[in-house]
């Protein structure tokens, strides 16, 4: 089913748009075993927050969420040896690759997929794109922008095992109500993940990209609806394809402009925020392409 959206330059666009076919998710919660050697595990994800548990001291993690700290710590805290994820658009104060530096500090080789070349949500298209940026530590093991990801994938394995760390200090995963009404309250928050409540009359700013895996936990947590960063978009739109579901669902969602809104900052979603793409639910309560993200969540939430 292809839904509407109204995206950056205000015109009607398909949501179904595709520069070219991309192969398969690997799914919900699950986990892709790409190679299986002497030197470890090349594993792949549509997120890097599936499966955390299967993860150890001898894989490169492979996951299809935005190379920033607040991604990179999950993996980081299981122990893995390297990890790849998507650029994002780079956008607002490099916010999209902001765990590069991040792994750095922490003794972990990171790199990120060039964001036209993989789709977000998706491991296996992350998997066949190209490497766009790589830290210091993923640098001295060979890595380099414009590499396939599976060739650098295997260089990292070079990388010594990895132990966990636990830097979730170091990220901001506050639940911030900005502002309480009759009808229900705006939040900002890194993602609904780990919420422990559902919030069926309340929208949220979020820190996170608007893929497929956004919209899963918009479903799960019922929330009225939701704004976050489109990611630069993506290859195959794929930035914001959770827009489209969540429309198919009935619930108004949006998302800010990666250059606009810094990715892994809900605060910065809310306040920096200029929306870039809206489903045609958010669009018929008035929400528009070049609004800011505070009137965008009022409109929502009337």
């Amino acid at each position: 089913m292809a839904v509407r959206l109204r995206i950056k330059d205000g015109n009607l666009g398909s949501a179904n748009m595709a520069d070219t076919a991309d192969p398969e998710a690997v799914g919900f919660d699950k986990l892709r075993l790409a190679e299986d050697g002497t030197a470890g595990r090349i594993i792949v994800s549509d997120s890097l927050s599936y499966c955390v548990s299967q993860i150890t001291v001898d894989d490169v993690v492979v996951g299809s969420s935005f190379a920033g700290a607040a991604t990179v710590v999950i993996p980081l805290a299981r122990g893995a040896k390297a990890v790849i994820a998507h650029d994002a658009g780079v956008g607002k104060d490099q916010a999209g690759i902001s765990g590069l530096p991040f792994g750095d500090r922490h003794g972990l080789p990171v790199a990120a997929v060039a964001g036209s070349t993989a789709s977000l949500s998706n491991g296996n298209s992350l998997y066949e794109g190209t490497i766009g940026h790589a830290n210091k530590l993923a640098t001295e093991l060979g890595v380099r922008a414009g590499q396939p990801v599976a060739e650098a994938a295997r260089l990292m394995l070079r990388a010594p095992r990895g132990r966990p760390i636990d830097a979730t200090r170091e990220i901001e995963f506050v639940l911030r109500r900005m502002k309480e009404t009759p009808k229900g309250c705006i939040y900002a928050v890194w993602n609904l993940s780990g919420l422990p409540e559902t919030y069926p009359n309340d929208v949220f700013a979020l820190a996170t990209h608007s893929a497929r895996v956004a919209a899963e936990h918009a479903f799960r947590w019922n929330v009225k609806g939701w704004i976050a960063n489109d990611a630069g978009m993506a290859k195959n739109n794929s930035g914001i394809s959770g827009l489209a579901l969540c429309a198919e669902k009935g619930m108004p969602a949006a998302s800010v402009s990666a250059e606009s809104a810094r990715i892994g900052d809900g605060l910065s979603t809310y306040e920096d925020g200029i929306i870039s793409a809206a489903n045609d639910v958010a669009a018929r309560k008035g929400v528009s392409v070049g609004m800011t993200a505070r009137m965008a969540l009022e409109i929502m939430l009337s």
